[in-house]
């Protein structure tokens, strides 16, 4: 009966441990901000269009260069930019 029981004990308190140990590393790694989640929540980037400055989703902006810079056009702007004969990225 006393084996019984000091082993019972032993693997009572390797449980507590592993417990306390699991739940130190669950809180240390909530501390860490997935990147996935804080995209989603921000929703879609919008940037401005370089000739009206109106803003857009970044998906709908046709990009051109211009001085060496790169530039944002909205389609509402994209003939004019075109008739600028600037070169297409």
């Amino acid at each position: 009966m006393n084996s019984m029981t000091g082993l019972i004990g032993a693997a009572l308190l390797l449980a507590v441990l592993g417990v306390i140990g699991w739940l130190r590393r669950r809180r240390r790694s909530s501390r860490v901000t997935r990147l996935s989640s804080y995209s989603k929540s921000r929703g879609i980037a919008k940037m401005s269009c370089s000739f009206c400055k109106r803003k857009v989703p970044a998906k709908e902006l046709s990009y051109y260069a211009r001085h060496g810079k790169a530039i944002g056009v909205c389609k509402a702007c994209r003939p004019q930019a075109e008739r600028q004969a600037l070169p297409r990225l």
